[in-house]
């Protein structure tokens, strides 16, 4: 009776934890469909394009700087007037007048404007190379959520199973204990791993919320299941010669990229602040009419005009050295700002690039412990036919072989994560490396 209510007892917790699994490939998402509503709402990617449009914006400043400028004007006025002193007696008298006419202006000599269109173009470089930044970002990121999902997922899968058939090993163990021929030692060793197999279920399925929440987080959707990634063997750094990818990364890393523009840009600020020192040259004319004055009140005056203007500064207070000064310590910061992003950029690149060598070696050798673990499992299940070994052995047997097989699964899964990581270090990552991952479309039926 006792062993009875043990072996329901185990049952209801095998039931209680299964009735917390998730539904199975329900509403299955690949990783390409996931990273494209992730793009859509990241907030570094849309602050990344925003500044893309502030920047765009930025140069049609610029360029209007250097375009023509045309404006009209108008008035009309009702004038009273007393002229005092110019005859024998006041002159008093009223009348309407009126003017319009239109105008244009064009530089003709302006450097300051000039640099200001070099620090624009520079700006929206900077800008372009910081949406491809945070896009590489996001990508390592969602694949990290995605492979964490995945292993989450397999280590469910592993405990469960494991539970399963540790429950069939405990029942046996009772079942021969009740009929005299088994001992309870079998039976509390069974009992053990049942609860121990619980206990790493509870723990995995936690892992597996955390990892679908990571995802929803991400993509803005709620993330039910995913498909699979079909990782059947690791690969090295390609190619192995990490110099290569120095070089590379010197040439294509967009952080690197934007820390050179952003001094770029702040070089060409300081000529800019500079270039006030200099004479500017404008072109000016237009047509007037002008209506009506004291003496003559009906009187109106038709006018073109066009000349030059030549603007000399000699004095501002001292405002275009001070904003000198201030671009030349910007400059100054945005030089050191590079070298630091080029140092950590080199140093992240190699390490991505050891990790991955070693990462190659660690499936290597879990690839030999699957090997290993699949004989072991064979003789066992040999030697439990002809009798020299238990159930124990067995289940020992059967899980050493699942863990093997999902050590190994885990390995190839971070061999693709770490592949990410190096690109994304030389910046050459890009959402067709995603696109190789999603599994193709299926045709569509006739």
């Amino acid at each position: 009776m006792r062993n009875s209510i043990r072996l329901i007892g185990i049952s209801a917790v095998i039931l209680a934890i299964g009735s917390f699994s998730f539904p199975a490939r329900a509403e299955e998402r690949d990783i390409l469909e996931l990273y494209r509503l992730a793009k859509g709402k990241d907030p570094t990617v849309s602050r990344a394009e925003a500044r893309l449009e502030s920047g765009k914006a930025d140069k049609d400043i610029a360029w209007a700087a250097m375009l023509p400028r045309v404006s009209a004007n108008a008035s009309v006025r009702q004038m009273w007037h007393e002229v005092l002193y110019y005859e024998p007696n006041p002159v008093e008298g009223e009348y309407t007048g009126y003017s319009y006419g239109i105008g244009a202006a064009a530089p003709l000599f302006n450097l300051g404007s000039y640099y200001q269109l070099s620090v624009a173009d520079a700006g929206i470089d900077s800008a372009e190379a910081a949406i491809h930044s945070v896009r590489q970002d996001l990508m390592v990121r969602l694949l990290e959520a995605y492979v964490q999902f995945l292993k989450a997922r397999a280590d469910e899968q592993l405990y469960r199973d494991e539970l399963g058939r540790v429950g069939r090993v405990l029942e046996q163990a009772e079942a021969f204990l009740k009929e005299g021929t088994g001992d309870i030692i079998a039976v509390y060793e069974a009992k053990a791993r049942v609860d121990a197999a619980a206990a790493d279920l509870v723990k995995t399925e936690g892992q597996l919320r955390m990892a679908q929440q990571n995802l929803t987080i991400l993509s803005g959707v709620d993330v039910d299941s995913v498909k699979d990634i079909a990782v059947h063997k690791s690969q090295g750094p390609d190619p192995a010669d990490v110099e290569w990818w120095i070089e590379t990364m010197k040439q294509r890393n967009p952080d690197l990229l934007r820390a050179k523009l952003d001094l770029s840009q702040a070089e060409k600020s300081t000529k800019a602040a500079a270039a006030a020192h200099y004479p500017t040259a404008d072109g000016n004319g237009g047509y007037t009419v002008d209506k009506g004055s004291t003496f003559l009140p009906k009187v109106e005056t038709r006018q073109w005009y066009a000349g030059v203007r030549i603007n000399i500064p000699i004095y501002s207070g001292g405002d275009t050295s001070a904003r000198t000064r201030r671009a030349l310590a910007s400059e100054s910061e945005r030089r050191a700002m590079s070298d630091d992003v080029q140092e950590k950029a080199i140093r992240r690149l190699k390490e991505a690039y050891l990790i991955l060598q070693y990462n190659e070696s660690l499936v290597a050798a879990y690839q030999r412990k699957h090997e290993s673990a699949a004989l072991q499992l064979k003789a066992v299940k040999k030697g439990r036919e002809i009798g020299t070994r238990t159930a124990i052995d067995l289940l020992n047997s059967e899980q050493g072989y699942a863990v093997s097989k999902r050590d190994l699964s885990s390995a190839l899964y971070d061999n693709l994560l770490r592949h990410f990581q190096l690109k994304a270090a030389a910046g050459i990552l890009d959402e067709d490396d995603l696109a190789e991952l999603a599994p193709p479309t299926p045709p569509a039926s006739s």
